[in-house]
């Protein structure tokens, strides 16, 4: 596949300025057109506040249409537009051919979910197989038959997601969803704000399409002169001595139940959902918050898998629950008591699915990376102390590891934001 658009990696630690050196570079734009990608609501009130003069509209329900038939007409229009990730992973064919006519510059504040499996019947995906699609032998995509463009039926889904080319066959009867690389390719321009890029999901899709990109560093001393710069490995993001502000709860006791590398995993809450093992861990996030602490519910925050929450909720900290994969929102950065309780991995399909197409993955690199997202929705953004508890010994580590290997830097020393390429191989 052929691609035409420049993909831009702003990779640097949370909190060195990557969003505010792209607001600054859309308000000394004179002629692009934007469509801002970003995490949460607060944002987007965010963007059009600080780039007043570029009159950013926000996709809306009005007139019985909805949020995508808005964003279609705000991009025929040739607005500037700012909207959330949930509406952007519903792009099809005719908003990808409109982004193209139209020449927008993509921003993405943080990543994009671009792959996950597909779960579909042995019995249906054979049915698929033999009646309804096509695979092409060198990307093992799923194509839908010619004569069955009219088809109406329980495969409609499966029908639009092949039509965007988001269906890849994996093994004899298993489907990998992708998101549709063709979206990527409707803009000439496309930035990416995040860290560790090189960790991340979106890389290795990328990588699995061959799609090039280029690393791009923050530099400016103050809010109003930050700016993008060729990558620079000579530049200090590293503001705060994160050894001496992050308090990692030490304690045997409140530890035990993490105590095995695989403790605190997806599969353990499914295991242990219904025996002692979850009231344990819900009488320590309980002592933390309470005794530990002793501090205020407005000062916690806390998370799980998604399906544990109300399993682990209890009265006095409820209210602190963030999703697991929070990001870009400073709404809680005053918070200064954190539980961070699980214990990450790969989905094992996904991770098959990217290391049999040669690609290698890096699960420890992941964990840490996906951990220290949600620490920085905390106060440590602004280089306050913080106080975490991490009962999983395997993610412990992993962030001690990186407290120690990211110490307070001297002007001379390099940052710690790593790509040592600017282009992916």
């Amino acid at each position: 596949m052929n691609f035409n658009c420049n993909v831009n990696i702003v990779d640097a630690i949370m909190g060195s300025g990557k969003t505010q050196s792209i607001m600054n570079h859309i308000n000394e734009s004179s002629d692009e057109k934007f469509l801002v990608i970003t995490p949460f609501l607060d944002e987007i009130t965010r963007y059009r506040n600080y780039c007043k003069d570029k009159n950013f509209k926000a996709p809306k329900f009005e007139n019985r249409s909805t949020k995508l038939d808005s964003l279609k007409s705000l991009i025929n229009s040739g607005a500037n537009i700012v909207s959330t990730h949930a509406l952007f992973q519903k792009f099809d064919n005719e908003l990808i051919d409109l982004c193209r006519s139209q020449n927008y510059t993509l921003v993405m504040d943080e990543v994009a979910n671009v792959v996950d499996e597909y779960p579909l019947s042995k019995q249906d995906f054979q049915l698929l197989l033999s009646t309804y699609v096509d695979i092409n032998e060198d990307t093992k995509q799923l194509i839908w038959k010619e004569e069955y463009k009219n088809y109406y039926g329980k495969f409609d889904n499966e029908k639009r997601l092949c039509e965007l080319g988001s269906l890849v066959c994996y093994g004899d009867s298993l489907m990998v969803w992708l998101f549709p690389i063709e979206t990527f390719n409707a803009f000439r321009n496309i930035y990416i704000l995040t860290y560790r890029f090189d960790l991340q999901l979106q890389k290795y899709y990328y990588d699995y399409f061959d799609l090039k990109y280029t690393y791009l560093s923050v530099d400016g001393d103050q809010i109003e002169n930050y700016h993008l710069v060729p990558y620079d490995k000579t530049l200090n993001y590293i503001k705060y001595d994160y050894s001496n502000l992050i308090h990692i709860c030490d304690l045997d006791k409140m530890n035990m139940i993490g105590d095995r590398a695989s403790d605190l995993s997806k599969s353990w809450y499914l295991r242990n959902k219904n025996n002692a093992s979850m009231k344990t861990l819900k009488d320590n996030l309980l002592n933390f918050f309470r005794n530990i602490r002793n501090d205020s519910s407005s000062d916690n925050i806390w998370t799980t898998f998604s399906d544990y929450k109300n399993i682990l909720k209890g009265k006095g900290y409820t209210k602190g629950f963030l999703p697991l994969n929070s990001r870009a929102t400073n709404e809680y950065r005053e918070r200064t008591s954190i539980a961070y309780l699980v214990n990450r991995y790969l989905n094992p399909f996904v991770k098959n699915f990217f290391t049999s197409n040669g690609i290698d993955v890096d699960e420890e690199g992941y964990a840490l990376s996906e951990m220290l997202q949600f620490i920085w929705r905390s106060a440590i953004r602004d280089g306050k102390e913080i106080w975490i508890y991490i009962p999983s010994i395997r993610m412990r580590t992993l962030l001690k590891k990186w407290i120690k290997e990211n110490p307070l830097q001297t002007e001379t020393s390099s940052p710690q934001t790593n790509p040592t390429q600017t282009e992916n191989n």
